[in-house]
């Protein structure tokens, strides 16, 4: 109980500092409310969202509002399973208004204060910010192509970074067998090369960020996790130079001035990510793939924190 009391402390205080960072740099001179941002500074499908909105910073008004922490909660006993299978098990603890704004609890959820609707999913997130910075009058190279065809192959290829990439890096950090998790790791190489050799710029799609880099660079920078708890590393050179430029792409797209400031601290990461790497994470994702389901097909009813607390599976 303390722990998870410090914990909702801790993470409003977090929140509150974060807000008035964001919201001063995110304001603009339009003059529409800003969109409520529900966001968590650990979670990459989040952080997809916040690049897009960094990106269209002088359109796209918003105050980050941290709506996820971490809280260990005590057995009630009437779980449907042995009490040591869960001592130090860590749940989600997630924001009223978070909830109240998207039941299902999930960032990132931007709200718009004036109507109360709600937009989620990470990669329709950043399709939205890109049309609303467009009604706004940005300045800002889009994110998305303006060749209808274009934008098509950049919403593919957007999913499939996202189920192999995304995927195979929670694969390779949640599950327990060791060819299991070298198969995530694989998968994660694969979706690299070919977002490295469809490239056709200093980016996916050209000489800006776009779509299908919002939707990676998460991940992207994240891998270091897999080489510090399982020992996966991506390689600097080799195979034609696809990692060389693999690896160019990754330094350029973490340079940029709007995104260095988004990316979090190495070793607050490492320790946040440890409860997925320890199997103590109780999480949506964590949830799905220990069942063995991929991540990106994790179910809202059964991998829900509640559903696994009395032993769903």
């Amino acid at each position: 109980l303390r722990a998870a009391t410090t914990l909702r402390a801790a993470t409003t205080l977090r929140a509150a500092t974060t807000l008035r960072t964001t919201s001063r740099r995110g304001q603009s001179s339009t003059a529409a409310a800003p969109l409520r941002y529900f966001s968590a500074w650990f979670c990459p499908f989040a952080h997809r969202a916040t690049l897009a909105l960094e990106h269209h910073r002088q359109a796209v008004p918003y105050e980050w509002e941290e709506s996820l922490g971490w809280e260990q909660r005590a057995p009630t006993g009437d779980e449907d399973f042995e009490a040591t299978e869960r001592s130090d098990w860590w749940y989600h603890w997630k924001s009223p208004a978070l909830l109240a704004a998207n039941p299902k609890g999930m960032v990132p959820t931007l709200l718009d204060p004036a109507t109360n609707r709600a937009v989620t999913e990470s990669i329709v997130c950043i399709q939205f910010i890109d049309e609303l910075a467009a009604a706004n009058g940005s300045t800002a190279p889009p994110l998305l192509p303006t060749d209808p065809f274009e934008r098509a192959a950049a919403r593919v290829a957007a999913e499939q970074v996202n189920k192999s990439v995304t995927s195979g890096y929670y694969q390779a950090l949640v599950r327990t067998d060791a060819a299991e998790r070298a198969d995530g790791f694989a998968k994660v190489l694969d979706g690299l090369r070919a977002f490295t050799r469809e490239s056709r710029g200093h980016f996916w799609g050209g000489d800006s960020l776009g779509l299908v880099d919002c939707v990676l660079l998460p991940y992207a920078y994240r891998l270091y996790a897999l080489e510090h708890y399982r020992g996966f590393a991506v390689p600097a050179s080799g195979e034609g130079g696809v990692w060389e430029r693999y690896q160019a792409w990754l330094s350029r797209a973490t340079s940029l001035p709007y995104v260095a400031p988004t990316l979090p601290e190495r070793e607050r990461y490492l320790r946040h990510v440890a409860k997925y790497a320890e199997g103590k994470a109780r999480s949506k994702v964590g949830n799905a793939v220990r069942r063995g389901a991929a991540a990106h097909d994790y179910d809202d009813t059964l991998d829900d924190d509640a559903a696994h607390a009395q032993g769903v599976k």
